[in-house]
C-alpha cells in the first residue's frame, strides 16, 4: 500500500517524466495508508482489512519438565528387566507420557494396573504415579538405548 506509490514516483523520477500531480497523487496515497492504522480500533493496515487477516502475537512456548528426570524415593523401589521394558514401544511411550502429564489419578491407577499385568509386576494404587514415572524413564532410556544400536521398536505390535 506505502511502497507502490513511492516506487512509482522513483520510477518516473528517475525517468525525468515526474510530474506535480501525480508526485502530489502518490505521496497523498502513502500518507493515507500508512496513517490508516493508527485510525481503526484494531490497528489494521487496509491490506489486512480488506483480506481479513489479523497478525496474532503467540506466547513463547517453554520447554516442559523432563519426566524421567523427576526423582521421587518410591521410583527406586522399581526395576524392570529388558524382557519387561521389550512390552512397550514407542507408541505406548507417548500414551503413557501422557497420562503422567495430566495427572488424573483413576487414569494413572488403570494405566499402571494395565502394565502392570501385562509385565507381571504387583502396583498398589497408591504407587501408581511411581510405578508409571520409574517405568517410563526405564522405557525411554531402554528404547533410546536401541536406537543407539539401530533396533527401535515402533509399537508393541512391531518385531
Amino acid at each position: 500500500e506505502v511502497f507502490l506509490p513511492l516506487s512509482i514516483i522513483a520510477a518516473r523520477g528517475g525517468a525525468g517524466v515526474a510530474d506535480t500531480l501525480s508526485t502530489i497523487f502518490g505521496l497523498v496515497w502513502a500518507l493515507l495508508f500508512a496513517l490508516f492504522l493508527l485510525f481503526n480500533r484494531d490497528r489494521l493496515r487496509i491490506g489486512d482489512l480488506l483480506a481479513g487477516t489479523w497478525v496474532v502475537e503467540t506466547p513463547k512456548l517453554k520447554l516442559v519438565e523432563d519426566l524421567s528426570r523427576r526423582r521421587d524415593p518410591v521410583v527406586r523401589r522399581f526395576h524392570f528387566s529388558p524382557a519387561q521394558l521389550d512390552a512397550y514401544g514407542i507408541a505406548e511411550l507417548h500414551k503413557l507420557e501422557e497420562v503422567l502429564r495430566r495427572g488424573d489419578y483413576s487414569a494413572m491407577k488403570a494405566v499402571a494396573e494395565t502394565i502392570g499385568r501385562k509385565i507381571g509386576a504387583q502396583v498398589e494404587p497408591v504407587d501408581s504415579n511411581a510405578f508409571l514415572t520409574a517405568y517410563y524413564g526405564d522405557l525411554r532410556a531402554h528404547l533410546e538405548r536401541k536406537l543407539l544400536l539401530g533396533n527401535r521398536k515402533v509399537d508393541k505390535y512391531a518385531r
